[in-house]
């Protein structure tokens, strides 16, 4: 009898045993799905924050050569503007009569 007893309290630890067992098994199978999508999100994440920083340095890049070619633009406006203003400086120069001619 006190074998019985025995073997039916070993035998209910050995159930007990393996349902836990097979409960964690369970779970480290999802926390392994878990892993691997967190994994992916982390790689995602990386190639997007590696495409973001080259956005940046590539908008820093174009925005100095749109600066300089801006500039030299200026420049370029600023010549011919003088230019301009000393032809019309001509001009009217030029198109006023001059004082002391006689017409007759």
């Amino acid at each position: 009898m006190t074998s019985s007893l025995a073997n039916a309290i070993l035998f209910l630890a050995l159930v007990t045993t393996s349902v836990m067992v097979a409960v964690m098994y369970r779970k480290l199978k999802k926390l392994d799905r878990y892993h691997t999508e967190y994994q992916q999100i982390f790689d995602k994440t990386g190639s997007a924050l590696l495409a973001a920083q080259n956005a940046v340095t590539k908008f820093g890049t174009e925005g100095k050569e749109t600066l300089v070619l801006l500039g030299q633009r200026i420049e370029e406006a600023q010549a011919a503007s003088e230019r301009l203003e000393t032809l019309i400086r001509d001009a009217n120069q030029h198109s006023q009569p001059r004082s002391g001619i006689i017409h007759s």
